[in-house]
């Protein structure tokens, strides 16, 4: 039986919209009846993380607020982003001082049997798991720890981008094909667009053939639907957009998000000889965007600790090798 932060084979997978869609918020707006969830059952009934009233005797309010996160911490086996949010608000405002533990870590291992470590680990994830839900998705905490390498680089907002990017490519997310995909990424940074992440994570799951990733024009996702993912993930997690070109663009259109080639189609009328070279670029374009999924920063430290020395030679030689490339597609373009 899978425990609260593993995956669950048993689990139908539903299928929310995600960021293109509505998520949760279209299927309550066709509710005609409201319930009030019990307290410490939803994240708005959770107070917010705030200092201490005072040392002495917990507050009316302290104590209400107590009550919410021990009973959020108790549904931590039906969503870890509750708990999480639970154990920061108890934590900040040190809610526990008169329950004889003074160590808030103690105290948590002591009435839930939660180690230190998953409870920071909880506080770190809970507001990926928060918008997550909100997308209409129903992550596991095993499976959003695979995410952290990408919430350090580039932010809460890149992770749930990549999590709703393999989610609506219709394959069951797991925390094994998370952690693949995440190994196979290039380095993201926090001004990473969701069109960007999203095309980058279909070019993993679902690569096209090598000649039809140079000649198709620049994907409707990344264009029309990228648009409305970038608004709804706004409205879910608050902080600043910006496009970057994270994959090196090479011979691509100014408005393609990665480089992609344009959609104009080459002269009917051209030689051969010039359709040959032209093939002969784009299936350059091709070898360079597999070799970059291959890499990743992680694996490049791992290398460099395993073997300096072959590590650095090799190095060397694709800094070499790009330098080479860089020289002889620095021709004269047309405007």
């Amino acid at each position: 039986m899978p425990g609260a932060f593993d995956d669950d084979p048993t689990e139908t997978a539903l299928r929310p919209k995600g960021l293109l869609g509505g998520g949760v918020s279209s299927v309550l707006q066709e509710a005609h009846v409201v319930v009030r969830a019990p307290v410490g059952t939803t994240l708005e009934s959770i107070p917010a993380p705030r200092p201490p009233a005072g040392e002495g005797e917990l507050t009316p309010d302290e104590e209400k607020a107590f009550e919410a996160c021990k009973a959020g911490v108790d549904n931590l086996h039906k969503a870890f982003w509750i708990a999480g949010k639970s154990l920061e608000t108890m934590a900040a405002g040190n809610l526990h001082r008169n329950s004889g533990h003074p160590n808030f870590a103690d105290f948590v291992r002591y009435t839930w049997d939660i180690s230190e470590s998953q409870v920071y680990r909880l506080i770190d994830e809970w507001r990926i798991g928060e918008a997550l839900s909100q997308l209409g998705w129903h992550p596991r905490e095993s499976q959003v720890r695979e995410l952290t390498d990408i919430k350090a680089s580039a932010g809460d907002k890149a992770a749930v981008a990549v999590y709703d990017a393999v989610a609506r490519t219709g394959k069951r997310v797991t925390a094994n094909l998370l952690k693949d995909v995440t190994r196979r990424l290039p380095p993201l940074t926090p001004d990473a667009t969701q069109a960007e992440i999203g095309q980058m994570v279909r070019g993993i799951l679902t690569p096209p053939p090598a000649r039809e990733v140079a000649a198709e024009s620049k994907p409707e996702s990344a264009a029309t639907a990228g648009t409305d993912a970038e608004r709804s993930l706004s409205s879910v997690m608050a902080g600043p957009e910006g496009p970057v070109h994270n994959i090196t663009t090479v011979g691509g259109q100014e408005n393609s998000p990665i480089g992609e080639s344009g959609s104009r189609a080459s002269n009917p009328n051209g030689s051969a000889r010039n359709s040959a070279d032209l093939d002969r670029l784009n299936e350059a374009l091709a070898l360079l965007r597999e070799a970059e999924r291959g890499l990743s920063k992680p694996a490049v430290r791992r290398a460099i600790e395993a073997e300096p020395a072959a590590a650095a030679t090799v190095l060397s030689e694709i800094d070499s090798t790009l330098n080479k490339i860089g020289r002889t597609v620095a021709v004269r373009r047309p405007e």
